[in-house]
């Protein structure tokens, strides 16, 4: 079965996103592209040409949702039931898409039928080599295959048709819980999400992590732009208005969190009234918007 991978790109690292591509090209057979307007493309369109790569470049950065959308509808006009999306900062092992694959087709080779007609989404393991414990393996002793209610869209091998199905990837969030609210609602239309646990993807935020003294306690964060701030809080505040207990099993304790954090963010990073109103008006705009018409 014939697979695509696509890749959503602003302003990337160059060289990283060279040893991610090159880690995933030798695995499918196209690879859709989708820049949001990057002030380096013309650098990293230099390093990718040929047949197998699918451009497609939007004039304005408008949001990883959104540019998800494009790559679904690529896929769906070319004829491929899966694609693979991944973002700029991941790299693939070798056989991933393999890996992947196994679970989401017929085991024609023993005769026995995979119960795959609902999975929506197949995913891998992630390593975050910029935490030295950042994996999201929940248990060494679990099978190889196993159900979960979350994951993020890169490196996760998706059904075209399931995401048509439920209406593609809201791009009102533009950023943030972009993957998070596709998940809740594919659960919700009675589709499954597997993750492969021996399927391992390497990814490296783009952020720094931050290790800093308050008071008598040490707190680790990353150092997000009064853009993140903004898209971070609103998203979270109409995620927790129009999804309460399915997106945080304790909404109360992540209220809490939103706050902690942002008191942390403000005392110790520089620009803090370009960060107090990002967050105060992400605050605003997330209790403003119609959650039933999104």
């Amino acid at each position: 079965m014939s697979v695509c991978a696509g890749i959503v790109l602003y302003n990337p690292d160059v060289e990283r996103l060279r040893n991610n591509i090159n880690a995933i090209q030798p695995q499918v057979d196209q690879m859709v592209i989708v820049d949001n307007a990057s002030d380096n493309l013309d650098e990293v369109q230099k390093l990718f040409d040929g047949d197998q790569f699918i451009w497609i470049l939007n004039d304005t950065n408008l949001g990883i949702a959104k540019a998800l959308n494009q790559m679904m509808e690529f896929a769906d006009s070319n004829d491929y039931k899966w694609i693979l999306t991944l973002d700029q900062d991941s790299i693939c092992e070798d056989d991933l898409v393999k890996k992947l694959m196994s679970v989401s087709v017929d085991r024609k080779d023993t005769g026995e039928k995979s119960n795959t007609d609902n999975i929506a989404m197949v995913a891998p393991i992630i390593i975050d080599r910029g935490t030295p414990d950042g994996n999201l393996r929940s248990d060494e002793s679990v099978s190889e295959v196993e159900e979960i209610k979350f994951c993020i869209t890169s490196g996760c091998l998706t059904n075209v048709k399931t995401v048509f199905d439920i209406g593609g990837f809201n791009e009102w969030l533009f950023v943030y819980d972009v993957d998070r609210e596709i998940c809740i609602r594919l659960l919700r239309h009675g589709y499954r999400i597997v993750r492969v646990n021996t399927a391992e993807l390497y990814h490296e935020h783009g952020l720094k992590t931050v290790h800093k003294k308050l008071l008598w306690k040490k707190v680790t964060y990353r150092n997000y732009t009064p853009f993140s701030v903004f898209y971070m809080t609103r998203n979270l505040v109409y995620m927790l208005r129009k999804y309460g207990s399915e997106y945080s099993p304790r909404p109360f304790l992540r209220w809490v969190r939103l706050y902690f954090a942002f008191c942390v963010k403000f005392i110790c990073e520089p620009d803090r009234m370009l960060r107090l109103k990002a967050f105060t008006k992400g605050i605003r705009e997330g209790y403003a918007v119609n959650i039933n018409e999104m």
